[in-house]
This record gives C-alpha cells, sequence and structure tokens, in this order.
C-alpha cells in the first residue's frame, strides 16, 4: 500500500471538513440581512372585495399621511371565525417604525377584541371622531389596543406597538366606504 497518496487523501479530507465546518460557521453565526425599508402593498383588491362581501358596512382609513406605509392586508370570509363572517386585517408602518393594525370584523366581538389586543387589561375608554373607543393595553407585549363595536354588529379594532397617538390618528382616519 502506498501511504504517500492515502496520507494525501487524508489531508485533502480534513481539508475539506473543515472548510465546511467554517462555512457551516459562517451562516449560522451571520445574520440575514433584512430589507431595510418595508415593503408597501396594495390593499385595493382586499378593500374591494370587502365591500361586496362584507355583511356590515365597512371602513378604512383615507388621509393618513404618505409616510403612513401599508406593509400587510387580508380578508378572510369564513373560517376560523366561523361561517358568514368577514375580517380584514390591514398593517401599516407608522413613520417611527412601528406597527399598527387596523381589523373589522363582523366575528364574535368578544373573542376578536381578545385576539386584537391579546386579552389586554381595559382601559378607561375616550371618545375619539364622535365615537366611544374602549382601550386596552398588554404591558408584557407593550401592545394598545382601541376598538368599537357597531350596533350593526361590525367590531372595528386599531392595535399594535403604535403610540396612542398613532393609533387615536388610524382610528380617527376611518371613514365608511362603499362600491
Amino acid at each position: 500500500m502506498n501511504w504517500a497518496i492515502v496520507n494525501r487523501v487524508l489531508h485533502v479530507c480534513v481539508a475539506a471538513l473543515g472548510c465546511l465546518l467554517a462555512a457551516a460557521i459562517i451562516v449560522v453565526a451571520v445574520p440575514v440581512p433584512h430589507a431595510a425599508e418595508p415593503v408597501t402593498v396594495s390593499y385595493r383588491s382586499d378593500l374591494a372585495k370587502l365591500i361586496r362581501l362584507a355583511p356590515y358596512p365597512a371602513v378604512a382609513p383615507a388621509g393618513l399621511p404618505g409616510s403612513w406605509q401599508p406593509v400587510t392586508s387580508g380578508l378572510a370570509v369564513g373560517g376560523a371565525n366561523g361561517a358568514g363572517t368577514v375580517t380584514w386585517l390591514l398593517g401599516y408602518m407608522t413613520p417611527d417604525g412601528a406597527l399598527a393594525l387596523l381589523g373589522e370584523t363582523n366575528a364574535s366581538a368578544r373573542g376578536f377584541i381578545d385576539r386584537m389586543s391579546s386579552a389586554g387589561v381595559p382601559l378607561p375608554p375616550v371618545r375619539l371622531a364622535g365615537r366611544t373607543w374602549h382601550l386596552a393595553f398588554n404591558a408584557e407585549r407593550t401592545l394598545r389596543s382601541m376598538y368599537y363595536t357597531s350596533a350593526a354588529g361590525r367590531t372595528v379594532a386599531v392595535t399594535g406597538n403604535a403610540t396612542w397617538a398613532q393609533l387615536r390618528e388610524l382610528a380617527a382616519s376611518l371613514h365608511p366606504v362603499t362600491g
């Protein structure tokens, strides 16, 4: 047996394993960079479907500054909220990078509010734009929530790690929409 060849093969194998190990450490240790800017989404399609499908008068933001970026939108019909329900969630990144989420549904108000507020502790209500909004705060998640349920059975909530002032700004921007 030619020990020189065996020694050379072993040397190459050890070097290859060393390279693989170094690459694995780099992959695990170096974080993947995230986008510096959030991706703005269009929610027009979801809003059009909401107007068409919702068995309640829908509301949507109007007049928010351009620095408020819509970053997520989703419409659910039926599903986990139950047959006949329509739920719309619209997420914004505020000018300072916080998140604010609008949610509206005809699903069970209590369950929806608990989910949107992460079972936050109730705070005294506030009057805003002629409507009483109930408040909740979840200190563990730094999650603020404002919500109301209309006589038509629609529950509207604004929630997120945005400031109370930013949530009030989003809430005040909500206006009825029609097709």
